[in-house]
């Protein structure tokens, strides 16, 4: 998190699943929903940039649902200038499929917008390992990296006894980390 006296040029908001009607689920509405207080409460000045793209049983990216509906809560919760100014600060990175790939692929947008600080946003059991693979590909670049975890993401399912979700997403993370592991230990020559 970063400390108080520091502005976010951008908010990096990852992408999480749609439902089958092509709405952001739980997860991806909570991201979104703290990008907006984080914007907000920053002034409204920074970017959005979010991201995730297409799932192949979906007419819709990740990133263009996630859009859709934090225009939409906006609409709904602030003054119409508010939104107007989201939607001229909305960066939408629709063409990755992974975490890794969101790291490969924002960096260039937020190189060619000169951003140097920057906000990750996702919840507390991914973050750990965004913020890893996001750092790799930004620290050379001279972009300042805050992780930003969404607050009560894993005590809310806790309490809900939601303990089948929450192991689920534990063994994927898990899985996830060993991914991660992999391409250090063996790394390929397109990457």
């Amino acid at each position: 998190m970063p400390p108080k006296s520091v502005s976010l040029d951008c908010l990096i908001v990852l992408g999480a699943r749609l439902n089958p009607q092509g709405q952001p689920g739980r997860i991806a509405r909570l991201r979104v929903e703290h990008a907006l207080r984080l914007w907000r409460d920053g002034g409204a000045r920074g970017y959005v940039l979010i991201t995730g793209g297409l799932s192949s049983s979906l007419p819709v990216s990740e990133a263009r649902a996630m859009a859709d509906y934090a225009l939409a809560q906006m609409a709904e919760h602030g003054d119409p200038e508010l939104q107007e100014r989201l939607a001229t600060r909305l960066i939408l990175e629709e063409s990755s499929l992974s975490t890794r790939d969101s790291a490969r692929r924002t960096l260039p947008l937020i190189r060619d917008l000169n951003l140097g600080t920057v906000g990750l946003i996702s919840d507390a059991l991914h973050l750990r390992r965004a913020h890893y693979l996001f750092r790799r590909h930004f620290r050379r670049h001279g972009v300042t990296l805050y992780p930003v975890p969404v607050p009560g993401v894993i005590r809310h399912y806790w309490q809900n006894r939601r303990y089948l979700w929450l192991t689920k997403m534990a063994l994927r993370e898990s899985g996830a980390w060993l991914k991660v592991l992999a391409h250090r230990a063996w790394p390929r020559p397109d990457r």
